[in-house]
């Protein structure tokens, strides 16, 4: 009789977990609009590896984008966190971030030195001065916003030898003002870093 009423109350609390689920838990891949787009994209490309040039690519290019997409994918799918981007440098950053339910443009605010941003929030991405120093990046001397997809954990380092910056993750964009509803502000490098730190953190 114990062992029944055992499995009765075991069985009901497995019930219970799997219900009680909490919403966090689910991967980015089933609410980000994101995971749509690039799997697409990345099945699209995928069938053009039978014939790169008429695609517009080299075979190594292809390859390359390829690879770049599917690890998005698996970051996607493997990530509960819309995004998170962690300060490693000695500065103040600029940073992107946006509530995840709430529709709109992420809005610009200030990370400092090693600070994380909150978990209840979206990082999306990074501002870059004009004048900034980036590792395998050129800015075209203009400011840009740099993004990532959901569910990225992005770390923003700086190289010790050529104070550099230096990202964990690819970017998926970079953007002039002109070329997106970002604001992306004609600040110097020193100006972003004088700034108050006010992105919301962990």
């Amino acid at each position: 009789m114990k062992f029944l009423q055992f499995l009765l109350f075991a069985g009901l609390l497995l019930i219970g977990v799997t219900l009680a689920r909490p919403a966090f838990a689910d991967p980015i891949a089933e609410k980000s609009p994101q995971y749509a787009e690039i799997t697409q994209t990345l099945d699209t490309l995928i069938q053009a590896q039978t014939n790169p040039k008429e695609a517009g690519f080299t075979a190594e290019s292809l390859a390359q984008k390829i690879g770049d997409l599917r690890f998005q994918k698996y970051i996607m799918e493997t990530s509960e966190d819309w995004g998170i981007c962690r300060n490693d440098t000695s500065e103040t950053i600029g940073v992107y971030t946006r509530k995840p339910k709430k529709p709109g443009a992420a809005v610009l605010s200030y990370l400092g030195a090693g600070e994380t941003t909150d978990d209840d929030v979206a990082c999306t991405g990074i501002y870059l001065p004009g004048d900034s120093l980036v590792s395998d990046l050129d800015l075209g001397g203009g400011p840009v916003a740099a993004t990532i997809i959901d569910g990225s954990n992005l770390v923003i380092s700086q190289n010790p030898v050529t104070n550099a910056i230096e990202f964990n993750l690819p970017l998926t964009g970079v953007f002039q003002a002109d070329q997106t509803d970002l604001l992306v502000p004609e600040l110097t490098q020193a100006e972003v870093a004088a700034q108050v730190p006010n992105a919301p953190v962990d």
